[in-house]
């Protein structure tokens, strides 16, 4: 095909109709305190020592003043004039200070238009031509800059004066026709908002951000007019320095730092742990994560906030913030946002590590506490205070990374686009997160162990004192006195087996926690097991009737009924393990209900061993409220001990018998599961309660054999405030539990 000849030539450049202004806003500014924000950047970029805002003509105009170095001529032109300016490329860091410039791509003109729809711009600055201060004013009518004009055909008149004062260096924008309602009140509702974002959390004056320099003297923002300052003390510092772990994250080059202090005197001072990541996306980073465990007294005696209001204000406030460039990058922190997923892993409960920097730190198996205890002790949001310090990349800036490779804000100046570098981010601030809930646990625990021992020589002090005495003593025979020294030796000898059986009690605890674990591991893989148990089930029922022999209809059978037992013991285990996780979750009980759901799951094995089983409960009765989950799992485990002590014998001639009670007595909520069997020896009422103690040898549902189950139904019925107790059961009846829940 031959090359035809164009009949024409021309060239043609981008044009742009004048609603892009309008376009570009609605998506670059996301909300009114957003707009402020990138305002008070402006004045910061522009080497301002203060930002004041205010609203003036009766609530019709808003004020944003600065007292930086101001707009030349050719800088109005150039730079804010000019949509998507380079100025930030070519001058990243300010003219007087050195501050790092923090705004972008011209969005300040854009936060003023979404304020106000009418704006006076007056801007004092040094002009190097005129050798001269000179004051520019020009006056916008954003209504001007509608749909059909192209942009560069707008006109924007603009007045300079020469007779100005140095002192009035600076600039004002002056906003109205504003597009909401503003009142005084309302203003310092997003005056909050705002001072979080320009400020870290822990600042003693909410309003101020640290000088970058010896010669910079910092920046503060007021929300009143020049002269009229009142920085109100926040309680954030306060309460920041009432910390009961903190964390400190460094990441230099390729290694992240991390360092751990708590307030436990048995801590031992600060630990350091460092990690090697593969290839730093970030950049610098610098941080600190501070927990409070709301124990009691944590916050008494404050003077900027009642310390009964703490935990509202950190349910409101409490979080890590994400400051970019020394402004806060919302929505991180916010209330409701869950960038570090603390919210979820609580929700779901979750028993493993998110940051893998915490599964190279913290080896399970070369820590000296219960590792899935940590893992559930996971700080929320509301007991966390703090803030990561970063500098993103904005474009124009030269970096060996690639632009999708580094933090780089969102359009809307909502938080970072979600890449490789913000999955980092969010990786290297959980991991501090989740350490902090590990050294938690270990000074816990040291805790302990340290008050035990301070207990043990506190008592070994006390009876040698006390055999001194009465030994050295002239008012007491000496038949007296070996009789009272065998007393108190006898005494000090029994707190001695207290406190080791205390010592035997937290082993078997940890191996009671082993055991979880392994019964996690277990369920999930009998669930797998079940699966394919399942599939071929629907193998053998896919051939025809007809084509089975009778042993295979036989095997068939007995395997699908195996199966169903077999679903509903393991449904057990996982809702017994479930509530014991989730005790904080409560609804009202209907313990009539309860228990007949416990029963049906477990039908098939009780009517194979002709075990009758009464459910006395009255339909109407009220049931204590509390996690549903948690009482099912107690009369789960009551019942299936009941199960194997009927069990164990042959059935007296009333035959096998298990019977449900409950009734509501004064303050109580009251549970009884009575049974025909094997009975508890008088000697080993006492014991039935301690871990690792079993009365049973007989194999049944929920059966592991390990002495657990009375100790585990104990320690949750207690954590509901409520008691268990053996007590003496009704005629033909050989052993009554009784639980006790308050109501």
């Amino acid at each position: 095909m031959s090359q035809l000849e164009p009949i024409d030539r021309e060239v043609v450049r981008f044009s742009s109709d004048s609603q892009l202004l309008s376009e570009l806003g609605e998506r670059l500014i996301a909300s009114r305190k957003v707009a402020l924000a990138e305002l008070i950047k402006n004045a910061y970029d522009a080497d301002a020592t203060k930002c004041n805002i205010w609203l003036t003509d009766s609530g019709e105009t808003l004020v944003v003043k600065d007292d930086g170095h101001g707009m030349t001529e050719q800088e109005f032109r150039d730079h804010w004039m000019t949509i998507a300016t380079s100025n930030r490329s070519e001058n990243p860091t300010s003219r007087r200070y050195n501050r790092e410039v923090t705004g972008s791509k011209g969005v300040g003109r854009f936060a003023v238009r979404n304020l106000g729809l009418e704006l006076k711009l007056e801007s004092v600055a040094y002009d190097p031509e005129a050798d001269e201060h000179r004051r520019l004013v020009a006056n916008f009518d954003w209504r001007e800059f509608e749909s059909g004009s192209g942009l560069s055909e707008m006109e924007i008149e603009y007045r300079l004066f020469d007779d100005v004062d140095e002192s009035d260096e600076g600039t004002c924008l002056q906003i109205s026709a504003l597009r909401d309602d503003w009142s005084q009140s309302e203003l310092e509702q997003v005056s909050d908002g705002v001072l979080d974002i320009v400020s870290a959390p822990y600042e003693p004056e909410p309003s101020n951000v640290a000088p970058e320099s010896e010669e910079d003297p910092g920046f503060s923002v007021y929300f009143s007019p020049p002269g009229e300052e009142d920085v109100t003390e926040s309680p954030a510092k306060e309460i920041y320095d009432r910390w009961t772990a903190l964390a400190e994250i460094n990441l230099d080059g390729r290694t992240v730092t991390y360092q751990y202090n708590h307030d436990s005197e048995s801590f031992g001072g600060p630990s350091e742990y460092t990690y090697e990541l593969e290839k730093n996306h970030i950049g610098e980073l610098e941080g600190e994560v501070r927990f409070f465990d709301k124990s009691s007294g944590q916050f008494r005696g404050m003077e900027t906030i009642d310390g009964r209001q703490v935990r509202t204000w950190l349910n409101e406030n409490g979080g890590v913030r994400v400051m970019d460039k020394g402004f806060r990058m919302p929505p991180y922190g916010d209330k409701g946002n869950d960038w570090l997923n603390l919210s979820e892993s609580h929700a779901r409960r979750v028993r493993d590590w998110r940051s893998p920097i915490t599964e190279a730190l913290f080896p399970g198996d070369e820590l000296s506490i219960d590792m899935r205890r940590a893992q559930l002790g996971l700080p929320r949001k509301s007991q966390v205070l703090g803030a990561v310090e970063v500098s993103s990349y904005r474009p124009g800036e030269e970096s060996e990374e690639d632009e999708t490779d580094r933090l780089v804000p969102a359009m809307d100046r909502q938080g970072f686009i979600q890449n490789e570098a913000f999955y980092q981010l969010q990786d290297i601030v959980r991991g501090a997160l989740e350490g902090i809930a590990i050294i938690h646990k270990q000074a816990e625990r040291r805790e302990k162990i340290e008050k035990a021992n301070r207990s043990r020589s506190k008592l070994d002090k006390v009876a040698t004192s006390t055999v001194n005495k009465i030994e050295t003593s002239s008012g007491v025979d000496s038949s007296e006195k070996d009789e009272l020294v065998g007393e108190v030796r006898e005494l000090k000898r029994q707190a001695e087996e207290s406190v080791e059986a205390e010592r035997e009690a937290r082993k078997a605890v940890e191996s009671m926690n082993l055991l979880g674990a392994v019964s996690a591991f277990m369920s999930h893989e009998s669930s797998k097991i079940l699966d394919n148990a399942q599939k071929l089930v629907r193998h053998w029922k896919s051939i025809p009737v007809e084509e089975r022999d009778e042993k295979t209809q036989e095997v068939l059978e007995k395997t699908e009924s195996t199966i169903n037992d077999y679903k509903k013991h393991l449904g057990y285990a996982e809702n017994f393990m479930k509530g014991l996780s989730e005790g904080d979750e409560t609804q009202e009980i209907n313990p009539k209900m309860q228990v007949k759901h416990v029963v049906n799951r477990f039908e098939s094995y009780t009517i194979r061993r002709s075990i009758t089983v009464e459910n006395k409960i009255d339909f109407e009765l009220d049931g204590p409220t509390m996690n549903i989950a948690v009482y099912s799992g107690v009369v789960t485990n009551l019942f299936t001990n009941a199960i194997k002590a009927v069990s164990e014998e042959a059935a007296p001639e009333e035959g096998n018998k298990i019977r449900f009670e409950a009734e509501n007595t004064g303050e109580y909520h009251k549970l009884r599961v009575i049974d025909n069997g094997s009975g508890i020896d008088e000697e080993e009422e006492d014991e039935i309660f301690d871990p690792l103690y079993s009365t049973t040898n007989v194999e049944g549902p929920g059966s592991i054999g390990a002495g657990l189950g009375l100790y585990i139904v104990k320690n949750v019925v207690e954590t509901q405030g409520g008691e268990i107790e053996l007590v003496e059961p009704p005629e033909p009846y050989e052993t009554a539990f009784e639980v006790r829940y308050p109501i």
